[in-house]
């Protein structure tokens, strides 16, 4: 009872405030891990799934990124397009998507497993990550 009041008192209530706001986000972060369709590989994973014929490399980076270099062999749809572009795509297939760091590749993995695509990985730390790991990268002509 007495944590109750301390966290109503009126010289608590912004405290209090954050507290609730940072306990919902946390939850969120959870729940929404668990429901997530696909799956995050780090590079050595995604080396091993290069290993199958079935597989789609998606690099979803902006055009002027590419010019830095990409993973030899993929398909690439910017962003803003895949949308548009989900019927250019099999799904029948695994889908490997990467980017710069990995957050806009999350985004498209999401957007593809409620699209019907249900092999589909997303390249933790994307490129960044690849370099990292010291794989090849291919660089424009």
């Amino acid at each position: 009872m007495e944590i109750l009041e301390f966290l109503l008192d009126d010289n608590q209530i912004f405290t209090t405030i954050i507290l609730v706001v940072l306990i919902a986000l946390f939850i969120g972060n959870i729940v929404s891990d668990k429901l997530k369709k696909y799956q995050d590989v780090d590079a050595n994973g995604a080396i091993s799934l290069m290993d199958a014929k079935d597989l789609i490399v998606l690099d979803v980076r902006e055009i002027k990124e590419r010019k830095s270099g990409f993973i030899a062999g993929d398909t690439h749809i910017p962003l803003g397009q895949v949308k548009n572009k989900l019927n250019e795509l099999d799904n029948s297939k695994k889908i490997l998507v990467y980017c710069r760091s990995g957050g806009r590749s999350g985004h498209i993995s999401g957007l593809l497993t409620r699209n019907n695509f249900e092999q589909v990985y997303n390249l933790k730390g994307g490129l960044n990550a690849w370099r990292k790991a010291n794989l090849p990268i291919k660089k424009p002509k």
